[in-house]
């Protein structure tokens, strides 16, 4: 039975993600630049270096790693999309306006919203990042700037649902909510997604930017979605 080669161990090993558990950034760097070199898809490595992001937050979920931890494997995973962008032959989606990506007004947290935002982009949409603490006139501004037809409202506090229902509701009011696709991620479920009168809620990056590449260009996909 022939060898397996360098690629084929990479990725059967997972070294990247493992790396990225281990929060070692020097390894990070390492095996990313050598998965390409090996000819390894940029998004492919981005997706393991997301599983390590993961696995992290799945340690810090049950006390074993710390915030600090978790802040810089998010940073890492943002060296990495960054990397991906230099690499990837994925253009920028072609006459489709930009996805209206922020944290909502009262919450700061975004270490969510810049893996999802690096994921959107390694695949060449293009992305409006608001940035945190985001009021809903912001989005509403967004929109009537760029005619975008999908929002991704990011909230990983409970005080953020009124923050989200007060966004949804002034997309209402403008008379804009008809033609805008709401996704809301984070600390979300069916519940909240009901509370906020949004169309989808998601708790997974990768799905998450799955569900946004199917409403921008198959249109609105079945409502009330869990991705």
């Amino acid at each position: 039975m022939p060898a397996k080669n360098n690629v084929e161990v990479l990725c059967v090993n997972n070294l990247l993600a493992h790396a990225m558990v281990r929060l070692d950034e020097d390894s990070v760097h390492y095996l990313f630049k050598q998965g390409i070199e090996q000819g390894i898809d940029s998004l492919t490595l981005l997706e393991e270096a997301r599983a390590g992001v993961q696995k992290v937050s799945e340690l810090y979920n049950c006390g074993k790693y710390f915030l600090g931890d978790l802040i810089v494997a998010a940073e890492l995973f943002q060296d990495i999309a960054c990397m991906a962008l230099e690499t990837t032959m994925a253009p920028t989606t072609s006459g489709l306006p930009p996805i209206i990506f922020g944290t909502v007004e009262e919450d700061i947290h975004d270490i969510g919203k810049n893996i999802t935002i690096g994921i959107l982009k390694s695949k060449g949409f293009e992305v409006d990042d608001l940035g945190v603490d985001v009021p809903p006139l912001a989005f509403v501004d967004a929109v009537r700037q760029t005619g975008s037809s999908v929002i991704c409202l990011s909230g990983l506090i409970t005080t953020a649902y009124d923050s989200m229902k007060k966004t949804v509701s002034l997309l209402d009011r403008e008379g804009l909510r008809p033609g805008v696709a709401v996704v809301i991620g984070g600390l979300v479920s069916e519940e909240v997604r009901r509370y906020t009168g949004a169309d989808y809620w998601v708790k997974d990056c990768t799905t998450g930017c799955q569900l946004c590449d199917a409403i921008l260009h198959s249109g609105p996909v079945k409502k009330a979605v869990h991705l």
